[in-house]
């Protein structure tokens, strides 16, 4: 397994940094900014930034957007944002013009912590001028609607552990609430995959098997459809494994005509300080190859070597 991922670097100066940034925006040179913006973690790229505008009277981000175009900007942009404002930009894309984009509201919500979403909230909330979830509200409807508000409380239970107690009462919930005469909704005996942690899940999944005698997968095809239905499966996977979740998505980002470069950027950046090592062994696992290769397959020049250095990472432990 790959042991590489973005570290804090020792013996950083962001002054220099910035200086050394300045001239290789001059002079165009992609591989010497990708040098220095790859090389340090996402801390230390926000620090670039002050020192950065007090020399040059000048914003990175603006300045980079300047000089550089294309998937190689947004890749150069996406490095500079915190997770946080990455988050944020991408919800918002997600919600905002002609149409919503529910898959990457699926694949955000459903692989962030009950901090990270409050944070998002927050950001989003300065930045919009409008809460996410009115934005979220406004832009999606029905069952698929309500259960993400549920997931935009951040409230899931965040333990290790399951509810012996309320395995079997949720499970059989679930079952009847496919009888249209008991009724009970299916939303709310599914609701529980949105406020539950990954052991509990697991248990009412087994436990709904055990009763009925069937691959709850081919329980969920046939009793819920749409995106509901794509979300409920979503919070069963990433809550049994979420860099496979992540891993599969990056799959689908790039399976059949174009790439979907924003979602490629986007799982790569966002989890660089986190799980994409464990992302990086899952694909492997899954598809035979790895995910640089499958980098070096769909991308190309500078923007191709930017995610590469991105997924071996600035330092080898």
């Amino acid at each position: 397994m790959a042991t590489a991922k973005i570290h804090f670097k020792p013996y950083f100066d962001e002054v220099l940094a910035a200086e050394a940034l300045e001239k290789a925006l001059r002079n165009k040179e992609k591989l010497k900014v990708l040098e220095i913006l790859v090389s340090v973690n996402n801390t230390q790229r926000q620090m670039i930034r002050t020192p950065y505008k007090t020399r040059y009277g000048k914003d990175l981000e603006e300045e980079i957007k300047k000089v550089f175009s294309g998937d190689f900007e947004d890749f150069l942009v996406a490095l500079l944002q915190t997770p946080t404002k990455l988050d944020v930009t991408e919800l918002n894309r997600a919600v905002k013009g002609l149409g919503t984009n529910e898959k990457n509201l699926i694949e955000i919500l459903t692989t962030r912590t009950n901090e990270e979403i409050e944070a998002t909230k927050n950001t989003y909330f300065m930045t919009y001028g409008k809460s996410l979830e009115d934005a979220i509200s406004a832009d999606t409807s029905g069952d698929f609607r309500r259960l993400l508000i549920i997931i935009l409380q951040a409230k899931r239970e965040e333990t290790g552990f399951a509810n012996t107690f309320n395995v079997g009462n949720h499970a059989a919930q679930i079952l009847k609430s496919f009888d249209k005469k008991s009724g009970i909704e299916k939303f709310d005996a599914f609701k529980i995959f949105a406020t539950s942690n990954g052991a509990h899940i697991q248990k009412v999944i087994e436990e709904v098997e055990r009763q009925s005698g069937k691959d709850f997968q081919k329980i969920v095809d046939k009793e819920l459809s749409g995106d509901f239905k794509n979300l409920i499966l979503s919070l069963i996977e990433t809550s049994s494994n979420k860099p496979r979740f992540l891993a599969n998505s990056i799959h689908l980002a790039t399976k059949g005509i174009g790439t979907r470069d924003k979602d490629l950027i986007r799982i790569l950046v966002a989890r660089s300080e986190n799980d994409l090592v464990l992302i990086e062994h899952e694909f492997q696992v899954l598809f035979g190859k790895p995910l640089t290769q499958l980098i070096k397959d769909e991308c190309k020049a500078e923007y191709r070597d930017g995610l590469t250095m991105l997924v071996k990472g600035n330092s080898r432990p």
